[in-house]
């Protein structure tokens, strides 16, 4: 009869982790219209985070926000960030935000965000 003996081993690991919530503060506007984009940025880990938001629109809608801020985020911490994108055609348009956050090992991560509720931008 064969005997297995169970060591248990303890490894330290950091838990890195990011929350990101994205609205727009309105789902229609005219052609030429400014829209804000809001992004709720949290560090849901254990170490802090730098964080950068790109915006990732389609062709129909411009960004009007120059570079937007790298962010550092604390354990447990938050913060908001938003940018303005402006109807340039007529039509229905996704808006989704590019979050890149460095973790504790130097490592680059990526998250692309967009209305929770799948809702898209009408510009008529």
């Amino acid at each position: 009869m064969k005997t297995c003996l169970m060591v248990p081993v303890l490894l330290a690991l950091m838990v890195v982790g990011i929350h990101v919530e994205q609205q727009l503060d309105r789902y229609h506007a005219g052609v030429g219209e400014e829209i804000s984009v809001m992004l709720w940025l949290g560090n849901t880990g254990e170490s802090a985070l730098d964080v950068s938001v790109f915006p990732a629109i389609p062709p129909g809608l411009s960004v009007q926000s120059s570079g937007l801020p790298s962010v550092n985020l604390s354990p447990g911490g938050s913060t908001q960030v938003a940018y303005l994108v402006r109807g340039e055609a007529p039509g229905l348009y996704p808006v989704t935000s590019q979050v890149t956050y460095t973790d504790f090992e130097g490592r680059s991560r990526q998250i692309v965000c967009g209305d929770r509720s799948g809702r898209q931008l009408n510009v008529s």
